[in-house]
Parts: C-alpha cells; sequence; structure tokens
C-alpha cells in the first residue's frame, strides 16, 4: 500500500487545527486498500519546519504563504522554495487569505499544485482539498514511473540520465569495474559493475559474460552465427548458452 505523507505548515494555532480536521475528512474518503493520505507533520513556523524537513520528508504540503505578521519574517514561498530544492517532486499547495500574494509564487518560479482562499466557504475549500490531494498523488505516481524509465550514472563529479529504451547494450571494458554504455545516439563509459546493472534494469538480456542487451532495440539477430545487429550497424556476438533465451525472446 502507498501512503501519502502530508504535511501543513500554518502559523495559526487555531488555522492549523481547522486545516488539519478538514485535510482528515479528505484523506479519510480517499483512502482506500490501494493507497492511504496520513498527515504525518504540522508546523507553525518556518524555523520549524525547516529544522523538520532537512531530514525527514512529506509528500504533499499544504502551506500558507504568511507565515507571520512580520514582513521581514521568512515566508511559505520561502519554505516551499526550499522544499522544491530538496524534492523535485514535491506537491504544493499555497493557502491564502490574499489572491494577490499567488503572484509572488509565479515570480519565484515555484510550480504550486493549487491556491487555496483561506475565505472561500468551507464547502468549497473542502471539495479543493479533496482534488488536490487526488491530483498530487497522481503527480507523484506519474513522476516515480517517469524515473523507473531512466537509467543513471556517474562519470567523475557528474550525474547522467538517459532512457532505458534508448539504449542497445551496456558492456565490460578492458579496465576493471569499468563499463560501456551505447545508446541511440550516445556512447559513455562510467564505473560500475554488469551484475548490479543487471539487478537495477532486470528487463536487459545478459548475452555473455560481457554484454547486457536491450532486446527491444535490436534489429536482427543471425542465430547461425551467434550475431546480434543493432539499427546502427553494430555487431556483437552472444554466447552459445543465451541462444535458447534470445530464441524463445523472439518467438513470444
Amino acid at each position: 500500500m502507498r501512503t501519502y505523507k502530508i504535511a501543513i505548515c500554518e502559523d495559526d494555532e487555531n488555522q492549523n487545527a481547522h486545516l488539519a480536521e478538514m485535510i482528515q475528512k479528505s484523506c479519510t474518503v480517499l483512502s482506500d486498500e490501494n493507497s492511504r493520505y496520513e498527515i504525518t507533520d504540522k508546523f507553525y513556523s518556518y524555523d520549524d519546519a525547516i529544522k523538520a524537513l532537512s531530514s525527514n520528508c512529506a509528500d504533499i504540503y499544504f502551506l500558507d504563504i504568511q507565515l507571520s505578521d512580520n514582513p521581514d519574517d521568512a515566508n511559505g514561498i520561502e519554505l516551499a522554495n526550499f522544499i522544491r530544492n530538496q524534492q523535485e517532486n514535491a506537491q504544493i499547495i499555497f493557502m491564502t487569505t490574499h489572491d494577490e500574494l499567488a503572484l509572488l509564487t509565479f515570480e519565484r518560479q515555484i510550480e504550486a499544485l493549487d491556491y487555496i482562499i483561506k475565505n472561500d466557504n468551507e464547502e468549497k475549500i473542502q471539495a479543493k482539498i479533496s482534488r488536490d490531494l487526488e491530483k498530487a498523488s497522481t503527480k507523484i505516481t506519474e513522476f516515480s514511473q517517469s524515473q523507473a524509465d531512466l537509467f543513471t550514472y556517474q562519470v567523475g563529479n557528474g550525474f547522467y540520465r538517459i532512457n532505458i529504451n534508448d539504449i542497445y547494450y551496456i558492456s565490460t571494458t578492458p579496465f576493471p569495474h569499468r563499463l560501456k554504455i551505447v545508446a541511440n545516439n550516445e556512447v559513455g563509459e562510467f564505473t560500475g559493475d554488469i551484475k548490479n546493472v543487471q539487478d537495477e534494469v532486470p528487463k536487459f538480456i545478459k548475452v555473455s559474460q560481457s554484454y547486457l542487451v536491450n532486446m527491444e532495440n535490436i534489429a536482427r539477430v543471425d542465430l547461425k552465427k551467434r550475431l546480434i545487429i543493432f539499427p546502427s550497424g553494430e555487431e556483437i556476438q552472444f554466447a552459445f548458452s543465451a541462444k535458447r533465451k534470445i530464441k524463445q525472446y523472439f518467438e513470444k
């Protein structure tokens, strides 16, 4: 079961408690055997939230834009900026009594899921909370699925991401713990172990001690010569022991 963790940051204690009640109502209605929504944190200031969120993040955030009556104090927009830097996929819903403050979030380039105006009637706010929770969980799921389709590898101090569907094969090199990645319009080398890559990308088939192949990107197979030919025209030879599983793959 997937649990979506929710955090609230509202400096007014009464409004914080009331917002939590409304969110809990929506959580109760939306939770089922496959997913549940749970309020895990309630904060009353920017500083409290920063301390907690530095080590323990939520998934969905309800943030008051004005966290203090003092205009010099850090506000919800700055908190959202901190969260966004920590979590690319954080789902942020702003709460405000002044809808014009929403323009400030655009200036800071913070992508918010929604804006809830505190002065709206309670029925409308409740409906928006439920809709936002559903929308947030959908976005979180979509992001997770998109990440699952990416292969990340490290070269020196840099990290690179490539769509798994674009990879032709990953192979060993003459150098220990050094692997080669060949993809559509991309070739590179990185430090790694081919067994670990196989565990990470189980859809690739190990056709020899040296090669992990993305079978979906094979242009042609010559079973007699034990050759795999890629769209680029490059050929690699597969082991005799892999002949059966390659044949079975194409017969499916």
